[in-house]
C-alpha cells in the first residue's frame, strides 16, 4: 500500500503527448489517488498547472481532445533572417490558447495556501542552471524550489525547446525548456515534502540505463527527428541520475534510523545496568528525514513517435490518452496496489 504522507505526481516533458499525462490522471482519480503537489517540464509544466487550477482528468481531457498544432505554435517563417533568433517556431498561439481556452487559473495557483502545491522547471539559456519555481515553499531543509507568483510566462518558459521554440524571457532573464537538465524532476517533489510519488515518463524506462530504440528518419525530416531521439536520451539520463540519487539518500535514512535505534538500546541498558531512573530514549520519529517509498514509474512499453513532440493531433490524443491509462493500471498492479475499475474508453 502506498504511503500516508503527501501524494506527488511528476510530469515529464514531451510535447504534444502530453495526453498520456491525462490518460494516468484518470486512473488515479478512479482510485482515489489524488496529488498534493504536482511538479512539471515543459508539457508537464503546462497539465500541471492546469491541474493546479482545479482541472481534474475529466476537464482537462476535454481541453486536450480539441488541440490541435494551430492552438499550440506556427511555423517562423523569417528562420533564415540575421535579425530573427534561431528557432523553427513560434509559441504565441500556445499563450492565446492557454489564456482564453480556460486552461489556466492563476488566482487559484497562487492562492495563499494553494490548494496544489505546484514545482515548474526551467533551465536559464546563459548558464545552464535549473531553476524550480513553486507557489509555496519547500517545507525540506535546502529545498530548491524558490517561492513566487507564477504566471503564464513561467509556464511558457518550461516548454521552450532549444531551436525549436524560442526562449522565453522573465525579468531580462533567457530560459529554456527545463527538460534540457531535468525532463523529470524527481527531487523537487521530495523537497516539496512529496513521500508517495508517482512518476509519469513519455520514454520506456528500464532501470537498467538500457536505452529506447528509435528507427532512422531519412531526409529533411530526420534531422528534426533525430535531434529530438537524442534530447530524449538525454532527458532520460537525467532521470535515471535523479533515481539513483533517490536510493543513495534512502540507504543514508536507512543507516541513520538504524544508528537510532541502536543508540537508543544502548541507552536503555546502560539505563537499567545503572538502575537510572532519568534519561530519554532516543525516538526514531524525531529524525529530520525519514525513508521514502520507491516512486511508481508510468511509462509507455515502446516508443512513442519522437515527431509527435511538435505535433497535436485530436486522432493522436485518443490512443495515447489510453496509453497512459493502461500504463499506470499495469505500473499500479506492479506496485502491489489493487486495481479496480474498467478502461475509460
Amino acid at each position: 500500500m502506498g504511503s500516508d504522507g503527501l501524494r506527488a505526481l511528476v510530469l515529464s516533458g514531451g510535447g504534444g503527448r502530453g495526453a498520456y499525462h491525462v490518460g494516468v490522471l484518470r486512473f488515479l482519480e478512479e482510485h482515489e489517488w489524488v496529488p498534493d503537489i504536482v511538479v512539471g517540464t515543459s508539457i508537464g509544466a503546462v497539465n500541471g498547472a492546469a491541474i493546479a487550477s482545479g482541472h481534474t482528468s475529466h476537464s482537462l481531457w476535454s481541453l486536450w481532445r480539441r488541440l490541435t498544432t494551430d492552438d499550440v505554435q506556427r511555423r517562423s517563417w523569417d528562420l533564415l533572417s540575421p535579425d530573427q533568433e534561431n528557432h523553427l517556431l513560434d509559441t504565441e498561439p500556445l499563450r492565446r490558447t492557454l489564456t482564453e481556452e480556460g486552461w489556466l487559473d492563476f488566482s487559484r495557483i497562487n492562492a495563499e495556501p494553494p490548494a496544489k502545491h505546484l514545482r515548474i522547471t526551467v533551465v536559464e539559456r546563459e548558464t545552464g542552471r535549473l531553476r524550480v519555481f513553486g507557489n509555496s515553499p519547500d517545507p525540506a531543509r535546502g529545498g530548491r524550489s524558490e517561492h513566487i507568483e507564477i504566471g503564464l510566462d513561467h509556464i511558457l518558459a518550461s516548454c521552450s525547446i532549444p531551436m525549436v521554440y524560442p526562449a522565453t524571457q522573465i525579468d531580462g532573464v533567457a530560459y529554456w525548456d527545463g527538460g534540457t537538465v531535468a525532463n523529470t524532476p524527481l527531487g523537487p517533489a521530495i523537497d516539496a515534502g512529496g513521500e508517495d510519488i508517482i512518476v509519469v515518463l513519455m520514454t520506456p524506462w528500464e532501470e537498467k540505463e538500457e536505452r529506447p530504440r528509435y528507427e532512422p528518419v531519412e531526409g529533411i525530416k530526420g534531422l528534426l527527428a533525430n535531434a529530438q531521439a537524442a534530447f530524449e536520451w538525454a532527458l532520460l539520463a537525467s532521470f535515471q541520475a535523479d533515481l539513483k540519487l533517490f536510493h543513495r539518500t534512502n540507504q543514508v535514512v536507512r543507516l541513520s534510523l538504524e544508528n537510532a535505534r541502536l543508540r537508543s538500546e544502548n541507552l536503555a541498558l546502560r539505563e537499567e545496568l545503572e538502575d537510572r531512573a532519568e534519561g530519554e530514549l532516543i525516538d526514531e520519529r524525531e529524525l529530520d528525514h525519514q525513508e521514502i517509498d520507491v516512486p511508481i514509474i508510468v511509462s509507455p512499453q515502446r516508443p512513442i513517435p519522437v515527431a509527435d513532440i511538435i505535433r497535436y493531433r485530436v486522432e493522436n490524443h485518443k490512443w495515447l490518452y489510453e496509453m497512459g491509462y493502461q500504463d499506470a493500471r499495469a505500473a499500479w498492479a506492479a506496485a502491489g496496489r489493487a486495481v479496480e475499475g474498467q478502461s475509460p474508453l
